[in-house]
């Protein structure tokens, strides 16, 4: 018995089949151990939840900037 497939219709089917991966934007972790949960300081300075480095490429401050259009 024999059965013979079509790659390119199987591929089409199997894609098909599969729901597209969500866009999750950003992703943040940390260099130092990998952990992705951070602690907020009051002078809005994020460190790391586990080693408690410093995160410097994030920083939250209260202000925000809106460009005029």
């Amino acid at each position: 018995m024999e059965n013979i497939v079509r790659l390119a219709e199987y591929r089409k089917r199997r894609q098909a089949a599969q729901p597209p991966a969500p866009d999750l934007g950003a992703q943040y972790f940390c260099t130092r151990c990998d952990s992705d949960q951070f602690k907020l300081s009051a002078a809005g300075m994020v460190h790391c939840a586990h080693c408690a480095a410093l995160m410097r490429n994030l920083l939250v401050s209260s202000s925000t900037s809106q460009e005029a259009g």
